[in-house]
């Protein structure tokens, strides 16, 4: 029954998401999320594997999921549907979240569940994690390069 699915709900996992995606809107309605976009664009000499480089390691400290959805604040309107900057924005978020536990709702969840703290996951995974995310970075643009 729904009362029944309710009680088994990850409560804190919820609340997260709903607080950190609240977060994301107020920092977009402030102007915030355009600022970033200008300076990532200006640094980044308008790059996409910069810009979502640069995004992915955001990914490390913000959770992956709002960073994904700040992406599309900042540059939906300017960027078409098939630009590179989304696929490797998916990529970078997605793996450079693991970088640092709290970079994903799986990192928190790990350690709020399994008691894992966080120097122990930057000891023995975070390096492992970095790796994959460089790794993921370089093997899209071979992929481009060779099917391109």
């Amino acid at each position: 029954s729904v009362v029944e699915a309710l009680h088994k709900m990850d409560l804190t996992g919820l609340l997260f998401f709903a607080g950190v995606l609240l977060a994301v809107g107020a920092l977009d309605t402030a102007g915030v999320l355009d600022t970033y976009a200008e300076m990532l664009v200006r640094l980044c000499a308008g790059s996409p594997v910069a810009i979502a480089s640069l995004l992915g390691v955001s990914s490390a400290v913000v959770d992956n999921v709002p960073l994904v959805q700040a992406s599309i604040n900042m540059f939906g309107n300017k960027t078409p549907m098939d630009d590179p900057l989304w696929q490797l924005t998916a990529l970078a978020a997605g793996t450079g979240g693991s970088i640092l536990s709290v970079g994903s709702i799986a990192g928190v969840t790990l350690m709020t569940m399994e008691g894992v703290g966080y120097l122990w996951y930057c000891r023995r995974i975070s390096l492992w994690a970095a790796l994959g995310f460089a790794g993921g970075i370089g093997t899209y643009q071979l992929e481009r390069l060779v099917f391109a």
